[in-house]
């Protein structure tokens, strides 16, 4: 076999994710072993607590998956014809059908606040709420989502080569999820960035309240943190429904939850979520060798 010819782009990329992965692997070593920081970031628990019960916790879980299916269901009524015959109808789908889904899922979130309210007050009570912790700025929430990012990168790239390997030694499916393979073949760029929107904004937002302030959140001060971690984490990488990414995505999910217990603050694992996502759309779009 002839070498591989990258180009200039290829080789910057390629030089960024290895300094990536160097750095996080830097920053989770100093976490783990240096006392102060080891507090900090695997032992602060700063999430208020949030006065709900199972039932209202459900009853949220519900709305969100029924008006996500409702608006998904009525985008493909709006858009399925006009896109069956484009160019690009995959991406244009995981658009129409995204945001669809993403948008009208996050309506779950204040059509709850009205049902719990209406339901309290009945009674004439207002509502238990959160007692949230102190909110950070939103450029310390940034550095921290990052921060978050690069210490789950070295840990989930190295997991996802070898749960990688061991379905291949199984002989089970290692393709990767669908909406990354379509990343791959969309031409117009009008496309890929509607579906950058769906990928690295929508589903990241709608997902993180969903799994971490939503589901963590209860489990946690529920029934502690073992079942919290575990329960999320496997929720978050089944959903994607994808053999190959269950393992890495589960244990990104646990890393998002750790964010979210140590810092209080929502912002730090959807910031974390948006960047892995936008970081492996565009190394798929990059075009590097044995990645597409």
């Amino acid at each position: 076999m002839g070498a591989v010819s990258l180009t200039p782009f290829q080789i910057a990329l390629s030089v960024f994710e290895l300094t990536a992965l160097l750095a996080g692997a830097a920053l989770l070593l100093r976490a783990v072993f240096v006392a102060p920081l080891r507090e900090a970031t695997f032992a602060s628990k700063r999430l208020g607590r949030w006065n709900i019960t199972g039932f209202e916790v459900t009853l949220l879980i519900v709305l969100i998956f029924l008006l996500g299916f409702i608006g998904q269901a009525l985008s493909f009524q709006l858009f399925s014809k006009s896109i069956k015959g484009a160019a690009d109808r995959a991406g244009l789908e995981v658009i129409a059908y995204g945001l669809g889904f993403h948008a009208c899922a996050l309506l779950g979130w204040p059509v709850f606040a009205l049902l719990r309210r209406r339901l309290y007050a009945d009674y004439g009570a207002e509502p238990p709420g959160l007692n949230p912790a102190p909110r950070m700025s939103w450029l310390a929430a940034a550095l921290k989502g990052a921060g978050t990012l690069l210490m789950a990168l070295p840990v989930v790239v190295l997991l996802s080569a070898g749960w990688t390997a061991l379905l291949r030694f199984a002989g089970l499916p290692d393709e990767p999820q669908d909406l990354i393979a379509i990343f791959g073949h969309v031409k117009s760029p009008l496309v890929v960035l509607g579906m950058f929107a769906v990928a690295c904004i929508a589903g990241p937002v709608n997902e993180e309240l969903l799994f971490r302030h939503g589901v963590f959140r209860y489990l946690r001060q529920r029934f502690g943190r073992l079942i919290a971690f575990a329960a999320s984490a496997v929720c978050f990488g089944a959903l994607h429904m994808n053999l190959a990414g269950f393992v890495p995505l589960a244990l990104l999910g646990a890393a998002l939850g750790l964010a979210y217990e140590a810092t209080g603050d929502i912002r730090v694992p959807i910031i974390a979520h948006c960047l892995f996502n936008l970081n492996t759309i565009v190394i798929v779009l990059s075009g590097l060798p044995g990645v597409t």
